[in-house]
């Protein structure tokens, strides 16, 4: 069963479904659309049936959202049991996760540009996808004041 919290405290159960992995699916769906609302957290939990209390309960996953070091919104979900993390805003996808092969090892990744790295911790790898989303953005302020600084030229020149 996928729920999510808003940070208003308000819990939005999001169904419940036979399989982990249609609730999963169902989960990633909405997610894609976090940037749209003020969420804080959400959760897959299994729900045994006829059994009273806690231990009728098995938390799957539970996740916090945090700002994006790439595109800098509010869209990045953070898996809490497994040091991985992804962020679902629209065109970025950045994510950062355990090595499979390497217990020491952090991964993340910037699909857009193919960019991948290896860092100690999640951290770095923070620092890393930071620094990544910071020269984007200088980038798209060099092409765009260089836009700016062609259409003053041209305007120069028609207006002679």
């Amino acid at each position: 069963m996928p729920t999510v919290l808003e940070t208003s405290g308000n819990a939005i159960g999001l169904g419940c479904f036979s399989t982990e992995q249609v609730a999963w699916q169902v989960l990633r769906s909405f997610l894609k659309k976090s940037e749209q609302m003020s969420l804080d957290s959400a959760s897959i939990v299994i729900w045994d049936i006829d059994v009273i209390g806690h231990d009728a309960m098995t938390e799957l996953t539970n996740l916090v959202v945090r700002e994006c070091p790439v595109c800098q919104r509010k869209t990045m979900w953070f898996d809490l049991d497994q040091y991985s993390a992804i962020c679902y805003g629209t065109a970025c996808s950045a994510w950062i996760e355990e090595n499979l092969h390497e217990k020491d090892i952090i991964d993340c990744g910037f699909p857009p540009t193919q960019y991948l790295k290896q860092t100690k911790s999640i951290d770095e790898a923070i620092t890393e996808l930071t620094n990544l989303g910071n020269k984007i953005r200088s980038a798209g302020e060099d092409v765009t004041n260089s836009m700016y600084n062609q259409t003053d030229v041209s305007q120069a020149i028609s207006n002679d």
